[in-house]
């Protein structure tokens, strides 16, 4: 059995050797510093699917599956998933008041923008990736926030 390595694994075949980087893209270049869809969709089975579950639809947790706040404003979202929201929150016509931590201080910005990217692609159909920096300059603004956001706060920024 060969170890698999984080950012890779090697395929042996018959004598021949591929290094396979889970970071690369379908042409097999990744940008430095940016993890793939499939790292995001790790972060997301380890961090998210217990509230929110992989199919992204729960009765407990705001369903993830076509809602506004996951193929909206992408500040918001790193907002949340930096430092977490509390209240109520209207999803899908119904009103949730549950409490989402924060994973700024445990997840990097490369991390945040991967499980994000993933989440947008899986449950609201958008193919443009967050990116790191983005993350980092929203970190980077709010970087004495220590208290989860507000439902109300969040729908104040753009």
């Amino acid at each position: 059995m060969l170890p698999i390595v984080r950012l890779g694994y090697v395929l042996c075949i018959t004598g021949l050797c591929v290094v396979s980087l889970q970071a690369g893209t379908a042409a097999g270049h990744q940008q430095p510093g940016v993890l793939s869809v499939e790292a995001g969709r790790t972060e997301f089975e380890d961090r998210c699917a217990a509230c929110h579950q992989f199919e992204g639809r729960v009765r407990e947790a705001p369903p993830l599956a076509g809602s506004a706040w996951v193929t909206g404003s992408e500040s918001r979202l790193i907002r949340i998933v930096l430092h977490g929201v509390r209240g109520e929150m209207e999803v899908a016509g119904r009103t949730y008041n549950r409490e989402m931590p924060g994973f700024g201080p445990v997840l990097s910005d490369e991390e945040i923008a991967a499980v994000l990217t993933f989440v947008r692609k899986r449950f609201g159909g958008l193919t443009t990736p967050i990116r790191p920096p983005t993350v980092t300059a929203i970190r980077a603004a709010h970087e004495g926030r220590a208290s989860y956001w507000t439902v109300d706060e969040l729908l104040d920024i753009p």
